[in-house]
């Protein structure tokens, strides 16, 4: 959510459709300029790998891209409980292969840009 600060230093957080509202005509044409060109120079970054530990539809954890081996290690720990779970309840009602596989823990690897990796998933702690 955009944060805006006047002159005399006080911040107040106003959503991006509230903000819009407030422009002029000029002044949509200039943010959506300024932003096509973000926009792109963003998407022309170099992608960075975004490790994920995955539950089912969840995401247990992200990894930075160097750091795959803590996936892993994280990966190897949740895997034999849920695995057994799985298995005994599979066994038992015979629901179809393939949900099986998604409940069973995995992992999966996110391509990013580097502004994503940087704000969106990784984000520097203030």
């Amino acid at each position: 959510m955009p944060e805006i600060k006047c002159e005399f230093g006080h911040k107040q957080s106003i959503g991006t459709d509230a903000w819009v509202e407030t422009l002029t005509l000029d002044q949509m044409k200039y943010a959506r300029d300024q932003m096509a060109e973000k926009i792109k120079a963003a998407e022309a970054q170099p992608k960075r790998c975004v490790w994920r530990v995955c539950r089912g539809g969840l995401a247990e954890g992200n990894y930075r891209e160097e750091d795959f081996e803590d996936a892993a290690d994280h990966l190897v720990r949740i895997f034999k409980e849920r695995f057994i779970e799985e298995a005994k309840a599979f066994v038992a009602h015979h629901y179809g292969t393939l949900r099986f596989e998604r409940e069973i823990p995995h992992l999966s690897v996110e391509l990013v840009s580097q502004f994503e990796y940087d704000t969106e998933w990784f984000p520097a702690k203030p």
